[in-house]
This record gives C-alpha cells, structure tokens and sequence, in this order.
C-alpha cells in the first residue's frame, strides 16, 4: 500500500501496483518492481542439483536432530552456527556424492577428539540390537567413565532408537531395545563416546548395518 506524501502533488512511499516510490537524495522517486526471472524462480542444472541433494541430507538428518544436538554441540560453538547445520554442513561435504546419494560409512552424527570406539561387535535378537567394543582408556579413570552414544537408524522409514548417555567405556557392552514391530527392517548403526560433564566427545563411528 502507498502513501501521499504532502497532497496530492507531493510524492508517494511504498508500493502501488507495479511501482514502488521512495524520497531519495531531496528527490522523489518511483521504480517499477523487479521481476523474478524464470531462469531464477526454476534454477539452473546445478543449482537444482544443490537442491536436491540440500533436501536428501535434511530428510536423512530430520529424525535424528535430538541426537545430532548433542553430538555437534562442541563443535557448534566453535563455528558460531546451531549444531544441525554444522552436522548438515559436514555431512553433505562428506558423506554424500553429486547425485545425493548418502554414504552411511561416512557419515557423523557427532564430533569431537575425544577418543573413539575400537573393536565394534553388533549381535541382534527378538529383543533389540547389542553392542560391544574394547575398553581403550588404556587405565585413564577419567576416559574409562565416558558413556557410550548409540544410533540405530531404519532409513527406509525415516525412524531412529537412540541413547545419549548408556554404559561406561569400561563396561564394554550396551543394548538397545527394538520395538518387534520393526521386524525385517534393516537399521544403519553409529556409537561414539562423550564425558559425563558433556564438555567432550568422540566422532561417532560407523558400526555397519544389520536385519532386525
């Protein structure tokens, strides 16, 4: 909506039909509206491409936001940006190719120098899924506390079980329960470790996928 500025032969302010009108320099003046063009309003090859693939990593991260929001909180703030666009930042410039297509292998869903899990054992029954690794604190009290993040992730149904703060390094073991209504689906899987003060965190690391 315009408005007249000192009568009727005064000047305008804001926008009529396809002409907008300001007071600039002592003048008045009035331009018409720019247009979108069609070039821009549908994209370029590449810039539909980026779109896409923009749109895959959100759908992928989406179900995992609560989890990511911890495992890419140090990081986050280092970078001075919220910790799902960093995870979505890193994982797009990691773990996804030109056509979109997600390398759950290369994938984090947390980040830090902490140490990280070494010998990664799964074992799934009617009850849910088990995780084991080794103990690398090599004696450290401080590291053999760290509690253990796991991550299971059925892709196709956009659906994820997760804990953020299960057993102790030392502890060697911990499970997650699966609802048995998920039977026959297949789930991707990430541990990572993270202190009890939550001021430290390993990289999560990729454990392989599984049939439930």
């Amino acid at each position: 909506m315009g408005k007249i500025e000192n009568g009727i032969n005064g000047g305008f302010t804001g926008t009529v039909g396809a002409v907008t009108g300001y007071y600039l320099n002592g003048k008045w003046v009035i331009r018409s509206k720019r247009r979108k063009s069609i070039k821009n309003k549908t994209g370029s090859t590449d810039q539909k491409a980026c779109r896409s693939r923009f749109t895959m990593m959100q759908t992928f991260l989406s179900p995992v936001v609560a989890f990511i929001r911890i495992g890419f909180k140090l990081e986050s703030k280092k970078r001075m940006m919220t910790a799902h666009n960093v995870a979505k930042s890193y994982n797009m410039l990691n773990a996804q190719n030109a056509a979109g297509e997600i390398d759950y292998a290369a994938v984090r869903l947390s980040f830090g120098n902490l140490s990280g899990v070494e010998g990664v054992k799964l074992e799934h029954d009617d009850a849910g899924v088990h995780f084991s690794w080794t103990d690398n604190a090599n004696g450290d009290y401080t590291r053999q506390h760290d509690q253990v993040m796991l991550m299971v992730y059925d892709v196709d149904n956009k659906t994820a079980i997760y804990e953020t703060s299960g057993a102790r390094r030392l502890k060697e073991r911990e499970s997650l329960e699966i609802p048995s209504f998920y039977k026959g689906n297949t789930f991707h899987t990430w541990m990572a470790f993270i202190t009890d003060n939550r001021m430290g965190i390993s990289a999560s690391t990729y454990c392989g996928s599984f049939i439930f």
